[in-house]
């Protein structure tokens, strides 16, 4: 009888151990996605625009807070009394005030199209983004609308579809794999940039990089963070490295 109960007792563990492993742990979909982070700064977002795939994840950071009040990602929805500028059926989101430096929000991008966001406290400083999901050859959005400032400070597709996009999306890419990296999840971070790799050198990111005469230590600091990630190196020497490489980065983002 002992022995029926025993092996009774241990098919139920097997059983609720496959159904937390399919239903409660991390869906084929969670697994897949990337993660881009942009960082929350006094009156900006960094960086400001993205462009990305459906089913990416993007995290905000707060890194700067001078003034005390904190800092909001919301999107342009009806509900927060704006504009719809995200696409119909999308889920609009709001993080409420972030004070705390450190304090995230994250945001799954399920749908294609252009969604569009502000700082609820910052807004008419500017501080606005813009993230394209899917094919930028196909999305449009509304270019006006907006608080002058905002207006002026939200990229715009165009932009978005050359040298400017690839540059923010690596920055926003790599401050993924750091974040990846500071929860402890260094294979998705090690898998986040090995596709990275593989699609950088046939980009037209590449290629400004070449113009600019970087190409090489830009690459040499990717190379870096590989080993970095693959022996599990302190969290502070990751987050160098890749200050080193957004610095390279950051120039083919200015006018």
């Amino acid at each position: 009888m002992d022995r029926w109960i025993a092996l009774l007792a241990g098919l139920l563990a097997l059983v609720v151990g496959v159904l937390f492993f399919w239903l409660g742990g991390p869906t084929r979909t969670e697994i897949a996605q990337r993660v881009f982070v942009v960082e929350v700064r006094d009156n900006y977002f960094d960086p400001p625009g993205l462009s990305i795939e459906p089913n990416d994840r993007v995290v905000w950071i707060v890194k700067e807070n001078a003034q005390g009040d904190g800092h909001t990602v919301t999107a342009y929805h009806p509900s927060q009394d704006r504009p719809l500028r995200i696409p119909a059926g999308a889920r609009p989101w709001n993080s409420g005030p972030m004070t705390q430096i450190g304090q995230s929000y994250s945001y799954l991008f399920a749908l294609p199209g252009v969604y569009d966001y502000f700082c609820a406290l910052h807004e008419q400083q500017g501080m606005v983004g813009r993230v394209i999901v899917g094919s930028t050859e196909s999305a449009s959005a509304a270019e006006q609308g907006l608080p002058a400032a905002a207006q002026s400070s939200i990229p715009t597709i165009e932009e978005l579809s050359g040298v400017v996009g690839e540059a923010f999306n690596a920055i926003a890419l790599l401050q993924g794999i750091e974040y990846l990296a500071g929860q402890s999840q260094m294979a998705l971070a090690l898998r986040q940039l090995k596709e990275f790799q593989g699609v950088f050198s046939r980009s037209i990111l590449a290629k400004a990089l070449a113009q600019q005469g970087v190409r090489e230590q830009f690459e040499n600091r990717v190379s870096m963070l590989e080993a970095l990630l693959n022996r599990g190196a302190p969290l502070s020497a990751v987050a160098q490295t890749v200050a080193q490489a957004k610095a390279l980065l950051d120039a083919l983002t200015r006018p």
